[in-house]
């Protein structure tokens, strides 16, 4: 790209070495008192093990990445086939009884509607919290379409308005990189619910040619940001320096914005 008349690049290059070099290389021109180009000044850097260091990060990511969602997917499981076909069980028979038994006491018969009404809720929240832990929807429909059924049980079970923008072209994006942004955006929304007190939200979702931008934004009360990115978890805002830890380890960028009484802003960039 070009700034201020200066050119810089960086190429895979087959030819150079055994297996092949990464090369940085910078051109700027030499002008005359004319202003007229008569000359570069022309750099080269060899950044192959950097590259292969990028790569081989990349690499254990991916295997903590599928670890760390195999296990998401099994506990699910264990959640829906397990422990919510028994609560599921229990409020049958709960149902049962309150049907095939009509001369209960009107106490006996609030205790029971009282332990029906808990049991329901119950069975209501472990299927909301399997479903977080591993959305099908990531899978079958990739992040957009994930991104949009988050906004919309934000909205409708919460009561927090949330819109989903996409800019460019939609495209697969590598898998690291989906469950990378999907996780922070389940995330930002997690805290958006719980402590930002907001009544709109906004995600939006960038595709570039060599980038994607996430940036997840409320209306809510904002916070205090620490003195740089590095005070987040002295601050006790976890989640967020959780999300930075797992942006950088892909080679990402992760920006907040915040201020008492104006809302957050959270951007994420990542290299695809």
């Amino acid at each position: 790209h070009l700034i201020d008349s200066a050119y810089e690049a960086e190429d895979f290059f087959p030819a150079l070495g055994e297996c092949g070099k990464w090369l940085h290389f910078t051109a700027s021109p030499i002008r005359n008192s004319g202003g007229e180009i008569i000359g570069a000044i022309e750099t080269l850097q060899d950044i192959t093990e950097e590259k292969q260091l990028q790569e081989n990060m990349r690499f254990y990511i991916q295997l903590i990445t599928k670890a760390q969602e195999d296990e998401r997917r099994r506990i699910a499981r264990e959640l829906h086939d397990d422990v919510a076909s028994s609560l599921l069980l229990l409020i049958q028979r709960l149902d049962a009884i309150a049907s095939s038994t009509p001369r209960l006491s009107t106490s006996l018969k609030n205790k029971l509607e009282d332990i029906y009404s808990h049991a329901t809720a119950a069975l209501e929240n472990l299927q909301r919290s399997a479903q977080d832990l591993r959305p099908r929807i990531i899978d079958d429909l990739g992040l957009v379409a994930a991104l949009e059924w988050m906004a919309e049980n934000l909205t409708k079970d919460y009561g927090i308005v949330t819109r989903v923008e996409v800019i460019g072209v939609e495209r697969g994006l590598p898998d690291e990189v989906q469950l990378l942004l999907f996780r922070i955006a389940q995330e930002a929304l997690t805290n958006i619910r719980r402590h930002a007190e907001a009544s709109r939200a906004w995600i939006t979702l960038e595709f570039g040619e060599k980038k994607a931008v996430l940036i997840i934004k409320d209306n809510g009360k904002g916070f205090e940001m620490p003195q740089g990115m590095g005070g987040l978890a002295s601050a006790g805002k976890l989640g967020l320096a959780g999300m930075q830890e797992r942006t950088q380890l892909i080679g990402g960028s992760l920006r907040i914005q915040s201020e008492a009484g104006k809302g957050t802003t959270i951007t994420i960039e990542v290299p695809i």
